[in-house]
């Protein structure tokens, strides 16, 4: 009787992120997509150890991402911009000088990707923009500025990060409507 050919941890996750991603998607969702539980089916151990130690090795590119992690094959990933990119993205060409109020709000500005109104702080790379920029913390300096109504700051779930909107432009919830609906009445 003939032995079935086991995939190596390599083997297993490029093909997890070949045949599990959905054009035009070119990764998948670590969690999402099925591929942890499938991994430690699989192979009875942590499947972040492995997509970690296989990243660092250059077989795979990951991302974190809402929940858990982004996969993709070799240059497959999107593009991370440095901290210095993303300061030319804000301040322009010209290196013009910006308060510290204004890169915050021309960087929702211009670094919110259609159709989305806001930044997640972290990914985005704001945070690291505005360390490198004005060497303070950006955490403390955008908390003030949502403190006197100048952004607005909307915690995640997931603890890390936080998304940034300018005034008005936050996400409104139902319970939200519903709750002014009902002291107004």
């Amino acid at each position: 009787m003939e032995t079935e050919k086991r995939l190596t941890e390599e083997e297993f996750v490029l093909e997890a992120i070949r045949k599990l991603r959905k054009p035009p998607f070119r990764g998948i969702h670590s969690v999402y997509s099925g591929f942890n539980e499938a991994f430690r089916k699989y192979f009875g151990t942590s499947p972040v150890e492995a997509t970690n130690r296989l990243a660092a090795e250059g077989k795979i590119e990951t991302r974190p991402f809402k929940g858990g992690m982004m996969l993709f094959l070799p240059g497959e990933a999107p593009k991370r911009l440095s901290p210095e990119e993303i300061i030319r993205q804000i301040v322009g060409e010209a290196n013009t000088n910006l308060t510290e109020e204004e890169f915050v709000i021309e960087g929702i500005k211009k670094l919110r990707k259609e159709p989305y109104k806001g930044i997640h702080s972290v990914f985005s790379g704001i945070n690291e923009a505005f360390r490198k920029y004005f060497n303070k913390d950006p955490v403390e300096f955008t908390s003030k500025m949502a403190s006197e109504g100048k952004i607005e700051i909307v915690p995640l779930k997931s603890g890390k990060g936080v998304m940034l909107y300018l005034p008005g432009d936050s996400p409104r919830g139902r319970k939200t409507d519903e709750a002014l609906k009902k002291i107004l009445a």
